[in-house]
Parts: C-alpha cells; structure tokens; sequence
C-alpha cells in the first residue's frame, strides 16, 4: 500500500475544510451532517473520518479559518479617554462600519451558533474555547463600558441610573440590528434602509449621550 505523504493529508484536510465552508454557506450551521459535507467534498463516507473525528471538529477548523481570512478592525484605536463623547460616538461608527463591510457568512455563522449553543449547552466549553473568531462585540462593549464609567467618574454622565442596565440596553440594540442585517444577508428579509453606523449613531444620541448630567 502507498505511503500517505503530509501534502497528501494537507489537501485532503483543505479540500475537505473548503467543502464545509461551501455547506455554511447555505445551509444553517445547526443542521449540517457529515453527510452533507461528504458528498460537497465527493469522499467515501469513511475517509472523512481519517481526518476529522466528527462534526463539531470539522465546523470549528471552517469557522477558525473563515475567522482567519476576515478582515479585522482594531476598535481601541479610536478610544479616547479625555474626549468621552465624541469617542462613543465614533465607537459606534466604527462598530457599524464593521459589522456593514463584514461578510455576510461571519453574521450568519455568529447567529447560528448561538442557537446551536443554546440547543447543546453541553458543548458550549467545548466548542466556544476553540473557535478563534474575532470577539470584536466583546471587545466593543468593554470599550463602551470604560469610557461610559469614566463619564461618571468625572461627573458627565449620571451616576444614578446602573451600569448594568445601560450595558444591557446597549447590548439588545446592537443584537437587533445585527439580527435584521444577517436576516436580510442571509435569509432573504427587509433590508435596513440606512447604513448601520447611522443608526448607531442615532442610539449614542438619542439614548446614551443623554445620560449626560443637566
């Protein structure tokens, strides 16, 4: 019998990998089968398993290498703790900016997963500590919260109205723009009729700068 060489095993894993990213594509992610990615690649049923264990395996090497190939923004950048208000402002700029020129199957793949997670808690830890992709709302809400603690600290903002319900409020806006954007991308619904940013921009305005103290 051949050798089997290391290049051999490297196309196979990315002739494979790429026939899943092709299945993500259009098929959401909670439903996809070995099976769908076996007759996407053109395998023998067995010779997928030479190479991934099983389903949660595969999906996480194609989400890691979609995460790979985005193109990422570096939100800090534009954090600027003596301008508080105007760095909110472009903080949601920014973030709309992003989540617009993002591809359409990172919105999808973020949503569905979430409901895969949901589905099969047991395998939250497992799953979530091994995808690699960019956490830029993680990384967005912190920013959002310093500058927004900072205003307090230095009386701009009200102290009385807690942190914990301005974050949550910002949170459930920003997840339904994100909803209707990934609904309109990927699943056919009513397109927003403005780029995101202006939206954000019109939240900072109307909910968060109004925090300001009188």
């Amino acid at each position: 019998m051949p050798k089997v060489t290391e290049n051999y095993k490297k196309e196979k894993v990315d002739k494979i990998v790429k026939a899943t990213i092709e299945v993500l594509k259009i098929k959401p992610l909670y439903d996809i089968t070995m099976l769908d990615i076996i007759k996407t690649a053109g395998l023998s049923k067995g010779g997928i398993y030479l190479y991934f264990k099983d389903i949660d395996e595969l999906l996480i090497e194609a989400i890691n290498r979609i995460g790979r190939e985005q193109d990422l923004i570096e939100l800090s950048s534009v954090r600027d703790d003596d301008r508080i208000e105007s760095s909110l402002a472009l903080l949601f700029e920014e973030l709309g900016n992003y989540i617009d020129s993002c591809p359409a199957i990172i919105g999808k793949i973020r949503f569905e997963l979430m409901t895969y997670i949901s589905n099969n808690p047991e395998k939250a830890d497992t799953i979530m500590s091994k995808l690699q992709l960019n956490n830029v709302g993680a990384h967005f809400m912190e920013n959002v919260a310093l500058l927004i603690q900072k205003g307090m600290d230095q009386n701009i903002f009200d102290k009385e109205i807690p942190m914990e319900i301005i974050m949550n409020n910002v949170s459930a806006y920003i997840d339904g723009i994100s909803d209707r954007i990934v609904s309109s991308k990927v699943y056919g619904g009513k397109p927003l009729q403005r780029p995101t940013r202006e939206y954000f921009q019109q939240f900072v305005h109307s909910q968060i700068l109004l925090l300001k103290n009188k």
